[in-house]
């Protein structure tokens, strides 16, 4: 099924079955000029009428993070979606996109523009790899440009008005979302292999943009017949999927934050291009990651901004390294 003009807005849930289905939507900022780095998050279900809205940052060094959750109307086509301070527009579908937010510490007005044509993970060589465990009604991912102002309203700039200018990212889904039940009792005793999740790079480069989903364990159980990994590039040319690709993590002593990554992405043509991290800049969360319970988090999700060189071709660039670690910890926040 192709990508519409309407799936750029909310989508129904496929059944009656009372179980959590939403639309997420994440943005991502990577100025090292400003020194912002962000992600913008919504989920929004029109199964269970909220949405939470969400906007976790680094600022000048110092993480700043805001979250909410409202109620949702039924409509599925929104004008503007958020929480009154967080707020996201489609502007021009696959083209152009809005956020804005007034905060008690920060506040920005950011429009994004399409760099690359969008992806959609359907189109992954041997199946979308994200519907290894639920069943994804959609997900598409895109390249971005992100330019607009930023003002923090404390620290050492505080009401210095920002210009921000930079490569961004963004993806959309739907889905049945977190419908597993979770343990009774999380297992406590882990080895640092076992505790890894999922990874999810976007490699922003001069000429193109590299991405990929799979799981950092070599030994994560995949169920028979599902996609091991997935991805795409995408440049002048278009969006097209690559062959396969990897991520090895070098964790700090506490086994969940990430020092660096090694990554590697099989292209369509057969090369195998080894992106390398460099200079950490930053690292946050990728929202509230947790099903209709506020109080349980499903998912401890890192979002860490790096520099990036391609090993054997010397392109330098930036951006963000999504990863999880099993089981969260704390596992009930308030």
């Amino acid at each position: 099924m192709k990508l519409t003009e309407r799936d750029e807005y909310l989508h129904h849930p496929p059944d009656d079955s009372g179980r959590l289905w939403s639309d997420n939507f994440w943005f991502s900022v990577c100025d090292r000029e400003a020194d912002v780095f962000g992600i913008n998050h919504i989920h929004a279900s029109l199964s269970h009428g909220y949405v939470r809205a969400s906007a976790f940052y680094v600022i000048d060094g110092v993480a700043q993070q805001w979250a909410s959750r409202q109620p949702l109307g039924e409509e599925a086509v929104f004008g503007t979606l958020g929480d009154g301070k967080v707020r996201f527009e489609v502007l021009e579908a696959f083209g152009g996109y809005r956020w804005q937010f007034d905060g008690p510490k920060f506040g920005f007005d950011l429009a994004y523009s399409g760099r690359f044509d969008p992806f959609d993970y359907d189109d992954c060589l041997g199946g979308n790899p994200l519907a290894t465990y639920e069943n994804y009604g959609g997900h598409y991912e895109q390249a971005l440009d992100c330019a607009g102002s930023f003002e923090a309203y404390g620290g050492p700039r505080a009401g210095e008005r920002r210009p921000i200018d930079c490569w961004a990212h963004r993806d959309h889904s739907w889905t049945h979302r977190f419908v597993q039940d979770s343990p009774w009792v999380p297992r406590r005793r882990r080895t640092a292999e076992a505790s890894w999740g999922h990874y999810w790079p976007s490699v922003q480069l001069p000429g193109r943009h590299l991405n990929s989903f799979g799981w950092m364990s070599p030994t994560q159980p995949i169920p028979e017949g599902r996609a091991h990994n997935g991805g795409w590039v995408a440049d002048a040319s278009g969006a097209r999927p690559i062959r396969h690709a990897t991520c090895v993590p070098r964790m700090e002593d506490d086994e969940r934050t990430a020092m660096a990554f090694t990554m590697t992405f099989e292209m369509p043509d057969g090369e195998t291009l080894t992106v390398l991290t460099g200079r950490k800049w930053a690292q946050t969360r990728n929202g509230l990651m947790r099903d209709e319970n506020d109080a349980e988090v499903r998912l401890d999700c890192y979002e860490p901004f790096f520099d990036f060189e391609v090993a054997e071709t010397g392109e330098r660039g930036y951006g963000v390294v999504e990863y999880s670690i099993h089981p969260p910890h704390p596992r009930f926040r308030f």
